[in-house]
């Protein structure tokens, strides 16, 4: 596949990403609680993976995982998957959602102070500034100027950022790294619809009494915002380099905010424009720093 070829996917992937809180909002307006969109969307998920198994052969090497793989993916990465898309659909019923999505963004950051501060990673100081300004970002967007802004929301959307970091490192787990990604994704999809069903009676607004429109959002979830996104995603990033797939993705805000202010008549004020653009700038910095070489001790401008 060519590289031109697998940029492309990943900025489709991208887009469908970012188009998950707008598929959201659809449902929403139609009448749906955030626990039956939850559930409908990994229900729907995990079903579609477990026929794309069934249909390619990939059935059997599934369920011959064994049980003790099985397990870690569904308490390292199905688990808190399953409570950051719960966090941050809850976020997405009490402010805008552009403003969850750049929340949530600060993910990276809480990614690299967890591994460095478990010696995962090596901190360097070139990426300060990116650090800086992704902070900077979302100390913008929580402007309280806008009575959109809530307690809960922000509260929701810090909390998203640091389960899905816990999700992240999983996924960078020695025993789970050479699993199929296919066979994560449905196990995590199953996972999904398996904790929804067992929280689902203790929730408010469960009756699935919702206008028919409702099922445009779940179909845009389930099929562009969980399983094409994810193909494409993982079909590009084979081969690509994965920063250069990151830095693409870290755009996924920008991908909400346009469509929302296109067909769903989002606002947002100055303060939280600059703050939305900071973070995946910022980001992008990061990870440009990160790959930059070390300079050798013993050529012009090295340590001594």
């Amino acid at each position: 596949m060519k590289k031109n070829t697998s940029i492309l996917l990943i900025f489709l992937a991208t887009v469908g990403y970012g188009l998950m809180p707008i598929f959201t909002l659809i449902a929403y307006k139609a009448g749906t609680s955030a626990g039956e969109l939850v559930l409908l969307r990994f229900a729907g998920a995990a079903l579609l993976m477990w026929v794309l198994l069934a249909g390619t052969g990939a059935l059997k090497q599934a369920v011959q995982l064994g049980h003790k793989k099985i397990l870690r993916i569904v308490i390292m990465i199905g688990i808190p998957f399953t409570l950051t898309i719960l966090t941050k659909f809850i976020a997405f019923t009490t402010m805008p959602v552009g403003v969850v999505q750049a929340i949530f963004y600060g993910y990276p950051l809480v990614v690299m102070i967890i591994s460095v501060a478990t010696g995962r990673e090596t901190f360097y100081l070139s990426r300060l500034f990116g650090n800086l300004l992704i902070v900077t970002g979302i100390v913008l967007t929580m402007d309280f100027s806008d009575a959109r802004i809530t307690i809960t929301g922000l509260l929701l959307s810090i909390a998203s950022t640091f389960i899905y970091s816990w999700y992240i490192l999983g996924i960078r787990n020695k025993e789970v790294l050479p699993i199929s990604s296919v066979h994560i994704t449905t196990y995590v999809m199953t996972t999904g619809a398996a904790v929804m069903l067992l929280a689902f009676p203790f929730m408010e607004s469960n009756k699935f009494q919702f206008a028919p429109s409702a099922w445009w959002g779940v179909a845009g979830l389930v099929f562009i915002s969980s399983i094409g996104a994810f193909l494409a995603f993982n079909t590009g990033a084979k081969h690509i380099d994965s920063s250069l797939a990151a830095i693409i993705c870290c755009f996924e805000p920008i991908v909400t905010i346009l469509f929302e202010l296109l067909f769903l008549d989002g606002f947002y004020t100055v303060r939280q424009y600059v703050g939305i653009v900071l973070i995946p700038l910022g980001i992008t910095l990061s990870l440009v720093l990160s790959r930059m070489p070390a300079k050798n001790p013993a050529q012009p401008g090295g340590k001594t």
